[in-house]
């Protein structure tokens, strides 16, 4: 202990499994940060390029997130303020060697941007393919049991699903009997260009740890996927803020030994200085960590062993001839595939017949393989469109583009490692928990799928480990935005049946309410109280009259419903988030509204999840009467939103005993989605709400008698 009483903590290695494990450790223990290298941040690269228009901030190696799959990274950036802005995620395929070119994610013109295309019954046979691939991988995932998502500590669970995750994406391709064209020019581009990793061995990942990985984020389909973002100003932006709030960082301090004793562990550097610790987070590639340890144990020498990475060359530059020649194929992302290997996708399933067009064609490829030019990945990341630059020229990235790329454009030269998946790797993932000792707990992108929310996960799954809590920020009040929803109804009596439908709902401060018009606006007449007062007034005239106060000053309060569009407005739950001049919460009122007009509002005090109880006091569905207790879930919102509302203690006929017999749930994540996208949004509701009613009415469930209802001071 050091004379503050704190824990002294090391942290090996300065990636994002490193930075994550140093700043949760740093909220309750002096932390010490090893990285070997002369800047900090391992694959969130920033390059500073000065222009004509001034600075560009570019990154080159971490460079997009989402809201809906990198939840541990997001809590980071909140808690850093680290702010982000929308990309645009498009993946092209340019195939030197058959000629082929087309873009995803761009609509027809990027499906078609060669014009030979629209002829070629081999590109519509790839096209086709497509959502059968998808049926055929969320057969496969639902057939083989539980996902093998990584758990919450960060490495892939054993689940019995061995056999399953041993079939390799070859196999399966070749069981489903998918063109040698929809091979080369779908599934070899895909796989290569989101691990950076060699087409060729691209066939030999585990096919359900795979498609674990694009089901999750939302890619086992034509349509679903999450919205992608940008670190605002560079990732290297969230790199600074961590090591602003750490005690000691040290670079070039490259770890040779870690040796761990009977009341610490010691880190010895490069200079030879050795310091001991209480506790060692080991955030480096497997290989590295395996060296540091003075005493591996065998299990860590069999796991950390059999964990191989491939190391990507990866060049800064404006050479446009890297994009494909059809200006509307050129995308976010760009895989090429040159012409020197024309018929390697000739033995996955029977002769390759040119698709798109003749390469012979189309002239000579500007995009010549120069002599010394390595086989493997030659992907391009047009990050001028990514990061959404001020500027008219293309700074691009290219992974394996030595011998390809013009050296008068070239800015910079990185090298990056990425883990490479085989079904040995992936078993010995899942013993990956195992390697903690008391005292020393390992992290990396290894841990998960090898992306920058995995590394994430990682860290705070070592600090966990650890014993290092990472306490939420008390009197963090939610940013208003809007959220793409998930609403879905489930009655488990008399019968099962679910009900599901998709909408938009709005996240607003009452002091500062949006105004689109007849497009979309809030008004008073849509809410509680008085439709001559203003929404906040009435909302804390609520308040008062349940003896809340939210201060001299009035607080701040949240609203997510919907807004009234187009003449209508309908909303079955708003809810609002009561915030004191100090920033707590006071309260949170639930508004329910029935399709006859009726109204009511619950004042409820959450406990840290957001989970409370009140008594059922409204008729809302003509199937139940006014009897029961609502469990009601309103945690603050982040950059999700969720709400739920499950129905207990309620008689009903042929339900008897039932324990839930209805429950409704709201999800939802940030989107930047244009305000013309949410029009209808209630309205939609209102009449699938109906429409489902009549549905179950038409089935005989009984009807109950709708008493009278009226709440003073809210309708």
């Amino acid at each position: 202990m050091n004379p503050a009483g704190q824990r002294r903590v090391a942290v090996v290695g300065s990636g994002v499994a490193g930075l994550t494990a140093a700043w949760i450790a740093s909220r309750t223990a002096h932390v010490t940060l090893y990285e070997a290298d002369a800047r900090l941040g391992g694959h969130a690269d920033t390059h500073r390029v000065t222009t004509a228009d001034g600075e560009l901030a570019i990154d080159t190696g971490f460079i997009v997130h989402n809201r809906r799959t990198y939840p541990t990274l997001l809590r980071l950036f909140a808690e850093l303020d680290v702010a982000t802005q929308p990309s645009e995620m498009s993946l092209s395929v340019s195939d030197a060697g058959t000629g082929v070119e087309y873009a995803g994610a761009l609509g027809v013109r990027g499906l078609f941007a060669r014009p030979s295309s629209l002829a070629s019954r081999d590109h519509w046979r790839m096209l086709l393919e497509i959502p059968r691939f998808h049926r055929r991988a969320r057969a496969l995932l639902a057939s083989s049991g539980p996902s093998s998502e990584p758990d919450a500590i960060g490495s892939v669970p054993d689940d019995g699903s061995a056999a399953a995750g041993d079939r390799t994406l070859r196999e399966f391709l070749a069981e489903g009997g998918f063109s040698a064209g929809f091979v080369r020019h779908f599934m070899e581009p895909l796989v290569a260009a989101v691990w950076s990793c060699d087409p060729a061995s691209s066939l030999d990942y585990p096919a359900r740890y795979l498609f674990t990985f694009l089901e999750h984020h939302g890619m086992l389909g034509v349509f679903g996927s999450p919205e992608w973002r940008t670190v605002t100003g560079g990732s290297a932006t969230y790199v600074a803020a961590v090591a602003a709030g750490l005690d000691d960082v040290r670079l070039e301090a490259k770890v040779t030994s870690i040796r761990e004793l009977a009341d610490g562990v010691e880190v010895t550097d490069g200079s030879g200085a050795t310091t001991t610790f209480d506790a060692v987070v080991v955030a480096t590639h497997p290989a590295q960590a395996l060296a540091m340890l003075e005493s591996p144990t065998a299990l860590q020498r069999e796991v950390l062993g059999a964990l191989p990475y491939s190391t990507n060359s990866a060049l800064l530059h404006t050479d446009t001839s890297l994009l494909p020649s059809a200006p509307n194929a050129r995308a976010s992302w760009n895989f090429h595939r040159p012409a020197t290997e024309p018929a390697k996708a000739q033995t996955q399933a029977g002769r390759l017949r040119s698709v798109g067009s003749d390469p012979s064609a189309r002239g000579a490829d500007r995009r010549v393989t120069k002599p010394g030019a390595p086989e493997g990945v030659t992907v391009t990341y047009d990050l001028t469109r990514l990061q959404r630059l001020p500027t008219d020229t293309h700074y691009l990235v290219t992974l394996g583009g030595e011998g390809l790329v013009d050296p008068a454009t070239v800015i910079d030269r990185m090298e990056y490692e990425h883990p490479l998946y085989t079904p040995e790797s992936v078993a010995a993932a899942r013993r990956l928990p195992q390697v903690n000792t008391p005292r020393v707990a390992f992290a990396g992108a290894y841990h998960g799928w090898g992306f920058h929310e995995d590394g994430a996960r990682s860290g705070l799954a070592a600090a966990t480990h650890l014993g290092l809590p990472w306490p939420r920020p008390t009197h963090v009040a939610p940013r208003p935005g809007r959220f793409e929803t998930t609403i879905r109804h489930t009655r488990r009596t008399p019968y099962t049946r679910t009900f599901e439908h998709s909408s938009t709902f709005w996240l607003v401060d009452l002091d500062d309410l949006p105004d689109h018009g007849t497009l979309a606006r809030f008004e008073a007449r849509d809410h509680l109280g008085s439709p001559d007062r203003s929404l906040r007034d009435n909302v804390e005239a609520f308040l008062a009259d349940n003896g809340v106060s939210l201060g001299e000053r009035g607080g701040r309060i949240l609203m997510a419903a919907h807004p009234r569009s187009l003449g209508h407005c309908f909303n079955p739950i708003s809810v609002f988030w009561c915030f004191d001049d100090a920033g707590a919460q006071a309260g949170v009122v639930v508004e329910v509204h029935n399709t006859y007009g009726d109204r009511h509002a619950y004042l409820v005090h959450p406990d840290e999840q957001g989970r409370a109880r009140t008594a059922k006091a409204m008729y809302v569905s003509p199937f139940h009467g006014v009897d029961g207790t609502y469990d009601v879930a309103v945690p603050v919102p982040t950059d999700r939103l969720h709400v739920a509302v499950t129905l207990r203690g309620h008689s009903q006929p042929g339900a008897e005993g039932a324990a839930a017999p209805f429950s409704a749930s709201l999800t939802g994540t940030r989107t930047d989605v244009p305000v013309r996208r949410t029009l209808g949004a209630a309205l939609r509701g209102s009449v699938l709400i109906r429409a489902h009613g009549t549905w179950l009415w038409a089935r005989r469930l009984p009807v109950r008698p709708r008493p009278r209802h009226r709440q003073e001071g809210v309708r």
